[in-house]
């Protein structure tokens, strides 16, 4: 290992990778192991190597939302066919000579293709989270409370064999994440919120049909525009799952998220169980955190379905109740500061492959992140008995 490796590692005083993740399959010893589990915690960096030859790399270029052809090797796995394209919103979309946000879909072109189970994934380039743990801190905290949500963990990407650097590496949203996440339903749509778009919009079906014509969504518009706030509550309370949204809620006012469902209708999907199971909001997009640590606790909700359950008395102190049991249980900072150092000692390692100067400007963001981190938990601990 290079010697300023040694002394990056020593600065960030590392402690060990932190407590074993649970998996899917539960904790018994006999249990069927998930072979995407090893993406999802602290260890070795897996580095995707994608190829494309020099007239799909011009399709991309001219088309670089939609799917193309490429080869991915990862280790000694080699896949031929899988489709990829470039993702990203407006503020990280990049192209690809620079640092481009991916989709990879292995089963796209070839059925039944996959990769350590997974047949969607998402290569996030991270370019508004210097530290590239935001992401993984908030599915962590959100699996822990009981909100499904993408899990997340790092990669090292080469393009073409230009060595790119790190990403944040995370499971696509398909009918496959139902199945992981929700093992006992069968079927069911899945709806993707898209930029800026509440559930009153034409949103994407990520997974499902569209036999019903949306009766789901519409059925959940209708509930949220009922005038009066009690029978609007209640009507909503009966088509939501409200302990995981207010969990979700709690965890976006701690975490300073202001680009979710609720301030911001972003950064979000929904999905109906099938035959009437109540709607579960899923969140994500969570590279934009803690950028203000004295933020307040309760502002205006921008979702409708946010509205009708936060402004509600009910829905506030659920809320306080949540952000209370967050900050007792997860939102605890040597707890969160050992999941960076688990996860930072491999991720600087695998960086500093690929080039020294990132690598001491990611263990710098990594300092910074613990920083916030700390200051947000002294907000808390002074403003939080006060929110009634």
């Amino acid at each position: 290992m290079p010697r300023f490796v040694v002394a990056l590692l020593a600065v960030l005083a590392l402690v060990g990778p932190g407590p074993a993740q649970t998996t899917k399959s539960g904790d018994k010893p006999d249990a069927k192991v998930d072979p995407s589990d090893e993406l999802f915690k602290p260890g070795p960096v897996p580095v995707f190597k994608i190829t494309l030859d020099a007239e799909t790399l011009k399709q991309l270029k001219q088309a670089p939302r939609t799917y193309v052809r490429c080869f991915v090797q990862v280790g000694d796995e080699k896949f031929k066919d899988v489709g990829i394209h470039v993702k990203g919103a407006a503020g990280s979309t990049r192209d690809w000579e620079d640092k481009p946000a991916l989709t990879l879909n292995f089963d796209k072109f070839k059925d039944g293709q996959k990769f350590k189970g997974l047949d969607k994934i998402h290569l996030n380039n991270s370019v508004q989270d210097g530290s590239t743990m935001h992401e993984i801190l908030y599915s962590e905290m959100a699996l822990a409370m009981g909100v499904p949500t993408a899990r997340a963990g790092h990669a090292v990407v080469e393009l073409n064999g230009r060595k790119v650097g790190l990403y944040v590496l995370k499971e696509g949203y398909n009918s496959g994440f139902i199945k992981r996440h929700f093992p006992t339903a069968t079927g069911g749509n899945l709806y993707d919120g898209g930029f800026l778009q509440d559930i009153d919009a034409e949103l994407k079906l990520d997974s499902g049909k569209e036999a019903d014509k949306r009766a789901d969504l519409k059925a959940l518009v209708k509930a949220c525009q009922e005038k009066d706030k009690n029978t609007r509550y209640e009507a909503v309370s009966k088509l939501v799952d409200v302990d995981k949204f207010v969990t979700d809620a709690a965890l976006q006012i701690i975490t300073c998220d202001w680009d979710g469902y609720m301030r911001q209708r972003n950064n979000y999907r929904v999905y109906f169980p099938p035959n009437g199971g109540k709607a579960v909001f899923i969140p994500h997009g969570k590279d934009q955190l803690w950028q203000n640590t004295g933020e307040g606790l309760w502002h205006g909700w921008g979702g409708m379905v946010a509205r009708a359950i936060l402004d509600h008395p009910d829905g506030k102190k659920a809320v306080i109740a949540k952000l209370k049991e967050i900050q007792e249980k997860q939102f605890v900072l040597d707890k969160l500061n050992k999941r960076i150092d688990a996860w930072g000692k491999p991720a600087i390692e695998a960086q500093a492959a690929v080039n020294k100067d990132w690598a001491k400007n990611l263990l710098n963001e990594m300092v910074g992140l613990k920083d916030r981190l700390k200051q947000r938990a002294a907000y808390l601990k002074k403003e939080l008995p006060k929110l009634k």
